[in-house]
């Protein structure tokens, strides 16, 4: 079922389809086949599902990723990942456990086995496995947030693994700059945030990354300093047509979406 503001959504960004226009459709080399990123990024807007739409389903689940899969076939999918004491990926957003599950437990002291046993509060459901999710939906351009940095090499084999540059995003805080070197030497697109308060920073760590994250909300002057940089900029995290509006109006050509049933058009 369809809701008025997911109908007002379509209304938006059918707009935007036709007036915010970003060129990038046209980077890949005379021909050659674009990539699932490229593509990606050569949509206006280029949208992706917060955590698998964080405003909609629970977060950490393959719930999340299969609803937001079903909603859009052109919807990125978001996951911020830890790596357990024995050695899995999963993916959750905190250290911690206890904001999403019934249990609070750490998850780089937890093992697979303990962590598999959660349960969402919200919806009963299980913590997923990175692979898991990745596998699930091979089709999709994944925007992957290693939270502790903590196997950078373990990490981006596993990307190598399943699809590489093509298919991943490398996504992080913007002092990252670590990570987003040895991404890059593999080929990856990275993809580094800040927030308002960390804009004195920006001349000095924007380098490093290849998309440009703001805060749909941020002032005038840090959109029009990220698009000096002639780097794409997405507004996060969005969780209202009004909000992706007031991004999309100071020259965002992406979005970071929560609400994805009431943003993106289904």
């Amino acid at each position: 079922m369809r809701s008025t503001r997911a109908l007002a959504a379509v209304l938006l960004l059918g707009t935007c389809l036709a007036a915010c226009s970003t060129g990038l459709g046209e980077r890949p080399v005379a021909g050659a086949l674009p990539t699932a990123v490229e593509r990606w990024l050569g949509a206006s807007p280029s949208l992706i599902a917060h955590r698998g739409g964080s405003g909609d389903w629970p977060e950490g689940t393959a719930y999340a990723y299969d609803q937001a899969a079903a909603w859009s076939p052109d919807l990125a999918l978001e996951a911020p990942v830890w790596l357990t004491a024995d050695g899995v990926w999963v993916v959750c957003h905190d250290q911690r456990t206890g904001g999403v599950f019934d249990a609070d437990l750490d998850v780089p002291t937890s093992t697979w086995e303990q962590l598999s046993a959660l349960r969402t509060t919200d919806g009963g459901l299980p913590m997923a496995r990175l692979v898991d999710v990745l596998a699930a939906h091979p089709d999709r351009v994944w925007v992957l947030d290693d939270k502790p940095n903590a196997d950078v090499a373990g990490f981006l084999d596993l990307l190598d693994a399943s699809g590489g540059p093509a298919r991943f995003v490398v996504k992080n805080f913007h002092t990252a700059d670590g990570l987003a070197g040895l991404a890059r030497e593999r080929g990856y697109t990275t993809w580094g945030y800040w927030y308002p308060a960390d804009m004195a920073d920006f001349a000095a760590t924007e380098g490093a990354w290849d998309l440009i994250a703001l805060a749909w909300d941020a002032p005038a002057a840090d959109f029009a300093t990220a698009l000096a940089t002639g780097k794409p900029v997405f507004g996060h995290i969005v969780s209202t047509p009004e909000q992706a509006r007031t991004a999309l109006d100071e020259g965002a050509t992406g979005l970071m979406v929560s609400g994805v049933t009431a943003v993106v058009p289904g």
